[in-house]
């Protein structure tokens, strides 16, 4: 059972490994395809894994027609805005946008989505920690020491915690 799982997930990845199948080459508006790349934010190099794919069923793709449609998806990807909600969802940026706007405005979402997940990860330590010393509780058996340092463990990540959630505000005088 498990080599038949095995098995089905490593031929899902090598599928996964080709970026337009042979069918799709052969009915592709290279423009459209483009326009959707750019508009996800996808490496100019896309095209090359498109050319290399459409190979196999002797498509040539029109990549002229790819970087007119890519030009103008980037200008929607590259939006400060943007920016914002993809760093701020998680999401990767492979690096296509010439606007210091969009980048600034990543990072600035990036760097709240980190501090969303340190939050998360905190609350699943102090759950840890609330359920480790409440067997210690139930066992009731001398287990100060282990209590203790349960117990500056929970301090320090709530503390940490505190630091993350309130807000810090700067002020920006311009003379």
């Amino acid at each position: 059972m498990y080599k038949r799982a095995l098995c089905m997930v490593v031929l899902a990845q090598l599928a996964g490994c080709s970026s337009m199948s042979v069918e799709e080459c052969k009915v592709a508006d290279w423009y459209a395809v483009g326009l959707q790349d750019g508009r996800n934010g996808a490496p100019s190099s896309r095209v090359n894994d498109y050319a290399e794919d459409c190979l196999e069923a002797n498509v040539t793709v029109d990549q002229a027609a790819w970087f007119n449609g890519y030009d103008l998806g980037l200008t929607y990807y590259c939006m400060p805005d943007n920016g914002y909600r993809i760093g701020r969802s998680g999401g990767g940026y492979n690096g296509v946008c010439d606007s210091p706007f969009f980048l600034e405005q990543y990072n600035k979402g990036r760097a709240e989505y980190r501090v969303e997940q340190r939050i998360r990860e905190i609350d699943r330590e102090l759950n840890s920690i609330a359920a480790q010393l409440k067997q210690l509780d139930k066992n009731s058996r001398n287990n100060s020491d282990e209590a203790k340092r349960l117990r500056r463990s929970e301090k320090t990540l709530r503390a940490e915690r505190r630091s993350l959630i309130t807000p810090t505000i700067q002020y920006n005088f311009t003379f």
